[in-house]
């Protein structure tokens, strides 16, 4: 790797940002996808569990489905085929606990319904890339 000059180009610029953000955080996940960043847990004054994306302005997304992640830090993520994955990571500061579980979070698909039979989870409908209604079905097995 190599050093950058002192008479290179590069400047780092300070972003604004509105009262609605991500709280002051380390130990957290984020990746960048179509556009977007999205930021996951980490740690604060305490572990954290929440779920952010950034297009120009800070949404807080949905992070409260029993599917979803506990408090993570030390996690990693990355965006493939607009899945974002969640693997690994600590839950408490203890450590104590490592999480060994992965985590998907379908960037395009809102809307839609999933309920468990037996040992997995069907999945129906729902917007998928903005072109409307779906009838997909889908099972995931545990």
């Amino acid at each position: 790797m190599q050093a950058m000059s002192q008479s290179s180009s590069c400047l780092w610029t300070k972003l604004p940002q509105s009262s609605w953000s991500p709280c002051d955080r380390y130990k957290h996940a984020c990746c960048s996808y179509d556009g977007s960043v999205y930021i996951l847990g980490g740690r604060g004054s305490s572990c954290l569990r929440d779920f952010w994306r950034y297009c120009n302005e800070w949404t807080e997304l949905s992070c409260t489905s029993e599917a979803a992640p506990e408090e993570l830090e030390e996690h990693t993520m990355v965006a493939h085929e607009g899945f974002l994955y969640v693997f690994g990571g600590m839950l408490d500061s203890a450590y104590t606990k490592a999480s060994c579980a992965l985590w998907v979070f379908d960037v395009n698909r809102k809307g839609h319904s999933a309920v468990v039979v037996g040992s997995a989870m069907l999945l129906y409908g729902g917007l998928v890339d903005i072109k409307g209604s779906s009838q997909d079905f889908w099972s995931l097995d545990f």
